[in-house]
């Protein structure tokens, strides 16, 4: 289907007299191998689990212990690494993480598909005549080139509100209230926190860990004099580097001995 509505573009409407527009079609279509390959994955993932339908155990690293008695949902205690988080005092020191490299480089590369072409066209072109009247298409590249900028600086404002955010924000644990995965499988998380005043205040996130469920705690940033100004720490394409966190150790025998 994509094959044919790309050669009645090409063709019928004769697009390869402006052959930067052919982006629009063929950026899609580049996809479709990408989601055969997620597909057979899941897929093969899908055969592989038992067929008794039981559902999966509980991760031994949670262990529940007494939860809410107004709404009956089962509570699991921070990970340790959460608790170094929030005693983390600002401004925090940041990196990106390793999905956030790959989501800002596949980022990169859709929006300099729409770029590159059309500037090489344009030079092209102008090296011809020295001149942009005889330039085809400079409308429709414009237009494209203005919806390309736009889509980037909302990339780095998003970034920019992030950074700031897990920086200088408050940062509280917040309480996960259910899960859910969208129509394109990707897990959404709705939770909840309290901030320094005690107001609750929820949320939505999407959740980059694909390690979260009803009842476990999240780390979540906020902007003080603006509470709904929030970042759930598991959907963010930056991290938070946090002091490693230990329990104290036990005291020895001569340690005893000596306070006794």
């Amino acid at each position: 289907m994509f094959g044919g509505f790309i050669a009645f573009l090409y063709w019928g409407l004769k697009l390869y007299r402006m052959p930067a527009l052919m982006i629009f079609p063929c950026f899609p279509a580049l996809a479709i191998p990408l989601n055969y390959l997620l597909l057979r994955k899941k897929l093969a993932n899908l055969k592989a689990m038992p067929a008794s339908g039981q559902p999966s155990p509980v991760p031994s690293n949670f262990h529940p212990m007494a939860g809410d008695t107004s709404s009956g949902m089962q509570t699991f205690p921070a990970s340790a690494r959460d608790e170094a988080l929030v005693r983390t005092p600002a401004p925090r020191q940041i990196r990106i993480s390793k999905s956030g490299r790959v989501v800002m480089w596949v980022a990169a590369l859709g929006l300099s598909l729409f770029v590159v072409p059309f500037a090489a066209s344009v030079y092209r072109q102008w090296a011809l005549y020295h001149s942009f009247s005889n330039v085809r298409g400079l409308g429709w590249g414009i237009a494209l080139e203005t919806i390309v900028a736009l889509a980037a600086f909302g990339i780095w404002r998003g970034q920019v509100r992030e950074c700031d955010l897990l920086e200088h924000g408050e940062v509280v644990m917040g309480r996960v209230l259910r899960q859910w995965k969208d129509d394109k499988n990707n897990p959404w998380v709705e939770y909840e926190f309290t901030d320094f005043l005690g107001s609750l205040h929820k949320g939505s996130a999407n959740d980059r860990t694909n390690q979260l469920f009803s009842g476990m705690s999240l780390v979540v940033f906020y902007d003080r004099d603006n509470p709904k100004r929030q970042v759930a720490h598991c959907s963010t394409l930056h991290e938070v580097i946090a002091p490693s966190y230990s329990a104290p150790a036990a005291p020895s025998a001569q340690e005893l001995i000596r306070k006794r």
